[in-house]
This record gives structure tokens, C-alpha cells and sequence, in this order.
């Protein structure tokens, strides 16, 4: 099973807004968002692309079939060499959790680029919190950092990962 990250381009933002819809769904659970008269959650993710080179968002792919996305955001681009890259959304499929993809593909990111990370969840996505928890200990030989910001209810975990080798 080798899982693929492939950028999303402009040509292919429909398959991302697409899978939007079925995060949002997901993501209903915790922030009671609903759909509107249309019966579709309002996604606009066109800045993705309109000239702020931060944003790179990937779909994750396993033998041909897409199985989920993440998005990575460049938070200090303008830091380098100590800048901080952010997992801003990361989804897998229904289907393909609870397996190793969704630890498989989230690895994968982190391999991507040496840099500052930050990951937050919301404090009532249990789910989220526990399996970012279990892949951040694995990969940092737990050597990261775990703060709750009350004023936002999320859990926010950092670690460095401009020394790890892979």
C-alpha cells in the first residue's frame, strides 16, 4: 500500500471542493454547522490558488483511488530557514480509517517539509485530538509540545521536526 500525496491544481479544484462536502458533514458533529438551501455546506476554497503561495493542499491517494486530502499551510513562509508549517485540514475517508492510512498519510505529510509543525483541534473533536496525540508520539519519540487555548477550546501540539531525519 504506498500512499501518494498529490498537489491539487487549479484543474482539479472541484475534487477538493467535493471532498470539502464530506468533511464538513464530518466536522457537523462539532460545530453544528448545516448545509444550506442548496443542500451543500458553503466551501470556498478559491484562495487556495489566488496568488498566496502559503496554501498547498494535497489529495491522498492509494492505488488510483483518492482516499482523503490534507492541506498544509506555510504560517511564516517569510521566516525561512525557521519557518512553521501548519496541517490546516486533514481528512480520510470513512471507509479507510481506523487501518493505519490515515497515520500512513499524516506521516507522509510531516515527511514533507523540515520544518516548525503546528496541529490544532477543536477541544470536542475527541476522535481528532486522540489520533493526533498517537501519531505525534510515534513520530516525535514523543518530543512534542501540547497546549489548550481556552479562549479558542482547541488543543494546539507543536514540535520541530527541521533536525529529524526520516
Amino acid at each position: 500500500m504506498e500512499i501518494k500525496l498529490v498537489p491539487v491544481t487549479v484543474e482539479d479544484k472541484e475534487v477538493l471542493s467535493n471532498l470539502y462536502q464530506l468533511y464538513y458533514y464530518d466536522f457537523s458533529l462539532f460545530t453544528d454547522q448545516d448545509v444550506n438551501r442548496h443542500g451543500e455546506f458553503e466551501v470556498n476554497i478559491d484562495y487556495f490558488w489566488e496568488g498566496d503561495h502559503r496554501w498547498n493542499p494535497y489529495l491522498i491517494v492509494i492505488s488510483g483511488y483518492i482516499v482523503g486530502f490534507v492541506v498544509v499551510l506555510f504560517e511564516n513562509l517569510d521566516t525561512d530557514p525557521d519557518p512553521t508549517h501548519v496541517i490546516f485540514d486533514f481528512m480520510i475517508l470513512q471507509k479507510y480509517r481506523r487501518n493505519g492510512i490515515g497515520t500512513a498519510a499524516a506521516t507522509k505529510t510531516l515527511d514533507l517539509f523540515k520544518a516548525n509543525w503546528k496541529l490544532a483541534q477543536m477541544e470536542n473533536n475527541k476522535p481528532a485530538i486522540a489520533f493526533w496525540r498517537k501519531v505525534l508520539k510515534e513520530y516525535t519519540k514523543d518530543n512534542y509540545t501540547e497546549r489548550y487555548l481556552s479562549d479558542h477550546h482547541k488543543y494546539i501540539q507543536e514540535f520541530d521536526r527541521r533536525e529529524r531525519t526520516k
